[in-house]
């Protein structure tokens, strides 16, 4: 399944694991003390849980489900954040006044972030440029340079904030204000408030649906969850939930919002489509936090392959050479108003259709610039073109093709690169799609059309891997020939397997025709 199938609940001193789609435990892991709001990396393999009493935070592997490192961090964490890469995790250490940089890979701490005080939650923009923390001590946020690893700006905000998240789009950030009960909107490219949202009593923690313009606030002393329209910057429902709703998380189909009620131990499990709670899951202490991610792991296990081969008994282990991805992040483009000139005459013009071919680098633009302070990154600078093939009907009913490039468009990224000697080869690729995103505006000499576009940036290199094989493949059916000419008919009719004989034939007898 491509989309979240495990749920990772913070209890006491253990996280527990729940199947998302059949609500059934799957099984419970010892950790630190006091555990609280954790976090599943993107792929699936880890799991990091700060236990707020340890000053640790365990790293779970979800292929074993067993604890694999537990690292030692600042006073009280309450918090972790992943990057969009993987590659780093973010712990907000609230009795220290510090956040603790993880490297993912190697699981140690590489930097020491000070900010303010009591900080209880991250987020990290989507483009991963910059690291928000907000302070509940100082009623401020942090605005840290994941580059630098140091705080550039500080933004005010209303009585102690805490949970944090930035929009799908990464032009803003909504700050729960626990005191003051209300979220706070703001401005990333700015960092000014934009509005202010009032929700339930007392909210902790804030989560975005992955696929619908909704977020979703856990309220812990009016023991509901408020549902807030991105579009609108309104609450359109406030959903009961189970008593002191600490953490939630929603799975990657946006179909469910999973809630940790604390006061009366149980997971609340929300249908996003109707708003109303599906099921209540019993736990078997008091939950704090929850992380929804992809079930299974990208880390190698102990367990020998168990495959099944329709061909072979025996399955081998086989090297390959294959492109490998190292590290890929993702983008979103947009062109408003992108305007192409028609054709001279016989217009009105008609829009058929708009293709668009994959986005490609230009080579003379790429330049990469190792960042001194984090081992391993680099500033990534390139210009990525798009070709599309417009399709027009003129007045005649005559169809016109027209091709061009859309405006070039100008990258400038933070990427992991391995560290590898000087002879390996690492790429630099994109992976694009492209959408007309409402109906377009045609005049008798131009068309204007808005068009979004989407874009994976990866670094790959060619490798060699040893991969589970089953054996050479089987021999292929015979080819069939096109028929080039009418068959006869009474070819099939003489073949008493294709065409039976009728069965009218032979009336029913009396006695199968009798219910006596």
């Amino acid at each position: 399944m491509s989309f979240e199938t495990h749920a990772w609940v913070s209890l006491n001193n253990s996280v527990a694991i729940y199947n998302v789609y059949s609500d059934e435990l799957i099984a419970t892991i010892p950790v630190g003390v006091s555990p609280l709001f954790p976090k599943c990396i993107l792929d699936g393999s880890k799991v990091y849980v700060p236990n707020y009493s340890s000053n640790t935070v365990s790293v779970i592997c979800t292929n074993k489900n067993q604890v694999i490192a537990t690292i030692p961090v600042g006073i009280a964490p309450t918090a972790v954040r992943i990057d969009p890469t993987s590659i780093t995790a973010y712990v907000t250490n609230s009795g220290s006044g510090t956040v603790s940089v993880i490297n993912i890979p190697t699981d140690t701490v590489v930097a020491i972030i000070t900010v303010g005080n009591g900080p209880e939650d991250a987020a990290v923009a989507r483009d991963g440029s910059r690291v928000y923390v907000s302070n509940s001590l100082d009623n401020t946020v942090s605005v840290i340079n994941p580059a630098t690893n140091s705080v550039i700006s500080t933004i005010p905000v209303e009585t102690s904030p805490h949970g944090l998240v930035t929009s799908l789009d990464n032009t803003k950030l909504y700050v729960i204000n626990r005191g003051s009960n209300n979220v706070s909107v703001i401005n990333i490219a700015t960092n000014e408030i934009l509005t202010t949202i009032g929700v339930g009593t007392s909210p902790v923690r804030i989560t975005a649906n992955p696929v619908n313009p909704f977020l979703y606030v856990s309220n812990s002393a009016s023991n509901d969850v408020s549902v807030i329209s991105v579009v609108t910057n309104t609450v359109t429902a406030t959903l009961p939930v189970g008593q002191n709703p600490l953490g939630l998380d929603v799975t990657g189909d946006g179909t469910q919002v999973w809630v940790a009620n604390q006061g009366d131990s149980s997971m609340s499990i929300m249908n996003t489509s109707t708003n109303t709670v599906s099921a209540t899951i019993p736990t078997t202490s008091a939950p704090t936090g929850v992380t929804v991610g992809k079930a299974g792991s990208t880390l190698q296990s102990d367990a020998p392959v168990n495959l099944t081969d329709p061909y072979n008994d025996e399955t081998e282990r086989v090297c390959i050479i294959v492109e490998k991805v190292y590290a890929s992040c993702q983008q979103r483009e947009c062109f408003p108003t992108f305007p192409v000139e028609l054709p001279c005459g016989h217009g009105p013009f008609t829009f058929v259709s708009m293709a668009f071919a994959n986005g490609i680098i230009l080579p003379d633009s790429i330049a990469i610039t190792p960042i001194p302070s984090r081992p391993n990154f680099s500033r990534v600078q390139f210009t990525i073109q798009i070709s599309y093939t417009l399709t027009v009907m003129d007045s005649r009913g005559h169809v016109e093709v027209l091709t061009g490039k859309l405006p070039d468009i100008l990258k400038d990224i933070v990427l992991y690169f391995p560290p590898t000697r000087s002879e390996f080869d690492l790429n630099l690729r994109v992976e694009t799609r492209s959408e007309v995103l409402v109906d377009p505006i045609l005049t008798n000499t131009t068309i204007q059309m808005a068009i979004g576009s989407f874009v994976i940036t990866k670094v790959t290199g060619l490798v060699q891997l040893m991969v589970p094989a089953f054996g050479f493949c089987p021999e292929p059916p015979l080819c069939e020939e096109f028929q080039t000419h009418e068959l006869n008919p009474c070819l099939t009719f003489v073949d008493t397997t294709l065409t039976p004989f009728p069965s009218d034939f032979f009336p029913p007898q009396l006695e199968a025709t009798n219910d006596n």
